[in-house]
């Protein structure tokens, strides 16, 4: 019967060390692009109606900008207008938001890391939380709020584009306490970062360059300056001689 008992205990273990997986972990970001802005802006009225019965939605916005060194991204979020029900949480979502503003399309979180939401983001270890969790990782917004503010560095999210925490074509999603999804806006670029290329403006065909003559063969003529009759006859006369004189 101790047999037993001590089989059930050690099934019992296994089967919890099972249910307690490693999480996975997100590297922190070290490259960001440094003068590059992004910027979320809520848009004039909120998805979900119930919080403004009578119209308008939270205003404000979410301001992304590389982190010092280009370590991290430096979030912040000003917003004003909060309805009553907190408190708030606020994600980056994996899709962006549609043209007819539909929250529920933007998706799940941002996860990268495919974490799940379960458990709950530990926020003494973010780099096993979602990278898309801000609210988790950095605290929601408080009940009974009417405005929030909040300045922070997130290690793991990216402005490189084509590396896997990159967010700047995703979303930004706020929610009721019990998830339902009150307004949503898109990150959108206002500022490109240090030495984005520009786009030159490229010679004319048949331009010189350095006094040789063009592929027409006509004589170069400095900026502004015009050819009189008198000078044109001067050229006419020398090109007359010279060509007579490989006749002789």
């Amino acid at each position: 019967m101790r047999t037993s008992v001590a089989l059930s205990l050690l099934g019992a273990a296994a089967t919890g060390v099972a249910a307690q997986k490693a999480l996975p972990t997100a590297a922190a970001v070290t490259n960001n692009p440094s003068c590059l802005v992004a910027e979320a802006v809520l848009p004039e009225n909120a998805w979900q109606k119930n919080g403004f019965p009578n119209g308008g939605n939270i205003k404000g916005k979410v301001v992304a900008k590389s982190g010092d060194g280009g370590v991290g991204v430096q979030f912040n979020v000003e917003v004003s207008g909060l309805p009553e029900g907190g408190p708030f949480t606020y994600h980056i979502h994996a899709k962006p938001v549609p043209e007819n503003g539909n929250c529920t399309a933007t998706g799940a979180h941002f996860d990268p890391t495919e974490r799940g939401e379960d458990p709950v983001c530990d926020k003494s270890k973010p780099e096993t939380c979602q990278i898309g969790d801000l609210a988790g990782k950095h605290g929601a917004i408080p009940a009974d709020n009417i405005t929030f503010s909040a300045s922070y560095v997130d290690k793991y999210a990216s402005l490189v584009e084509g590396s896997d925490a990159y967010f700047l074509d995703r979303s930004i999603v706020f929610h009721f306490p019990n998830k339902t999804r009150i307004t949503c806006a898109n990150f959108k670029i206002t500022e490109p970062a240090c030495g984005a290329s520009t786009t030159g403006v490229a010679a004319p065909t048949g331009s010189t360059t350095g006094g040789a003559p063009s592929p027409s063969g006509t004589l170069p003529v400095a900026a502004g300056a015009s050819l009189s009759a008198s000078s044109m006859t001067g050229v006419a006369a020398a090109l007359l001689g010279g060509a007579m004189m490989l006749m002789l």
